[in-house]
C-alpha cells in the first residue's frame, strides 16, 4: 500500500531522472555559433537627389525610393533601388551596385555603382548632334556613405554622396547623387 509520503518521493525521483534526461540531450546539443550570419538582408527607403549632366541633356529631381540590400558577413554589400525624381520632369532612377563596409554600429560604406536615369528633362541640340538624345542616361561612379550606423538590425545613413561618368555620343556626362536620409532594416 502506498503512503502520500512514498508517492511524493516517486514523483521527486521521477522528476529527477526527466530532468537528467533533458539536460543530457542539450550537453549533447550543438553550440550555437556567435558568428555573424553569412547574409543579412535588408529592405530600405531613402530620400535624396540625382543629376546627369551633359552636353545633349539634363536629367534629375529631388525625390525618393526602395532599395534592398545584401551584406555578406557583416562585410561586403550588394544591393539595388529605384527611385522616383521630381523637379526637371519626371525621372526614374534604377541602381545597382557593390562594395566593402566596416564592421561595427558605425559602419561607413564604399560601393561602385551603376546606374540608369530615364524620363522627361531638358535635351539641347549641339553643333556636334541635331537630333535629341533618347533613352536612359547610363553611368558608373563611386558612392560613399560616411555617416552610416547600424544597431540590432536597423540600419541610418545620413548624407551619402556619389558621383559618376557616362556618356552621350559623341560626349560625355557626370552624375551626381545625394542622399540626405536612409533607413532600413533588416529581415
Amino acid at each position: 500500500m502506498r503512503t502520500p509520503r512514498s508517492g511524493f518521493m516517486a514523483a521527486l525521483l521521477s522528476g529527477l531522472l526527466l530532468g537528467s534526461m533533458a539536460g543530457a540531450q542539450e550537453a549533447s546539443a550543438p553550440a550555437v555559433s556567435a558568428e555573424p550570419s553569412v547574409h543579412r538582408i535588408t529592405a530600405y527607403v531613402h530620400s535624396g537627389m540625382s543629376l546627369y549632366l551633359s552636353d545633349a541633356r539634363t536629367l534629375g529631381g529631388v525625390g525618393g525610393g526602395l532599395g534592398v540590400r545584401d551584406t555578406l558577413y557583416d562585410r561586403f554589400i550588394l544591393q539595388a533601388d529605384a527611385s522616383y525624381l521630381m523637379a526637371l520632369g519626371k525621372v526614374v532612377e534604377l541602381r545597382a551596385g557593390a562594395g566593402i563596409q566596416r564592421s561595427g554600429t558605425w559602419t561607413p560604406a564604399a560601393l561602385v555603382m551603376l546606374s540608369g536615369l530615364a524620363g522627361q528633362g531638358m535635351r539641347f541640340m549641339t553643333p556636334t548632334r541635331s537630333t535629341p538624345v533618347e533613352g536612359p542616361a547610363l553611368t558608373v561612379g563611386l558612392q560613399l556613405a560616411p555617416l552610416r550606423f547600424t544597431h540590432a538590425g536597423t540600419q541610418l545613413s545620413l548624407f551619402e554622396l556619389g558621383v559618376g561618368v557616362g556618356t552621350d555620343w559623341p560626349g560625355r556626362g557626370l552624375a551626381w547623387h545625394l542622399t540626405f536620409l536612409e533607413a532600413g532594416t533588416s529581415f
